[in-house]
């Protein structure tokens, strides 16, 4: 009876099942972007947050983890990978997260790193929530979009 009511032990990896990660070849200058596949475990984001480590020592390199193809996460491991990758950021290379679905955001936010994916996000310019109110500053003195000019005549 009690055995029944152990966990089942994570499966084990087979020849067929096909990478996790994959590294792009980096032309000359420019981010390193690492594309993730398909359903990932506390494993292998424990695999990940090593392979960055090695790869993104220098402060100077920004390394860019592409989400598009991952189908789902494991969302008990999410703490201590958003803690490693803001550990990476302190004392490595800057990292960035993109391509995420909703339900990956939906995920994060459910083990309660919301926040930590927000900081590290990347979105291009189209995608970003732009300001309902200019910024404080320069902007009160100029104007946010130009206005026609009127002239008043009396």
């Amino acid at each position: 009876m009690i055995r029944a009511l152990r966990s089942a032990p994570a499966r084990r990896s087979f020849s067929f099942d096909g990478p996790v990660f994959q590294w792009d070849a980096r032309h000359g200058v420019g981010p390193l972007v690492v594309r993730l596949f398909g359903r990932l475990g506390p494993h292998e984001l424990s695999q990940m947050i090593l392979a960055i480590r090695e790869r993104g020592r220098s402060p100077r390199d920004l390394v860019c983890l592409d989400f598009e193809q991952v189908t789902h996460l494991d969302y008990r491991a999410l703490p201590e990978f958003a803690r490693a990758l803001a550990r990476q950021q302190s004392t490595g290379a800057d990292v960035c997260l993109m391509g995420m679905s909703d339900y990956v955001r939906t995920l994060f936010d459910a083990a309660g790193q919301g926040p930590a994916l927000r900081r590290m996000e990347w979105k291009p310019v189209e995608e970003t929530d732009r300001p309902r109110r200019p910024p404080l500053g320069i902007a009160r003195i100029a104007p946010f979009h130009q206005a026609l000019r009127r002239e008043i005549s009396r």
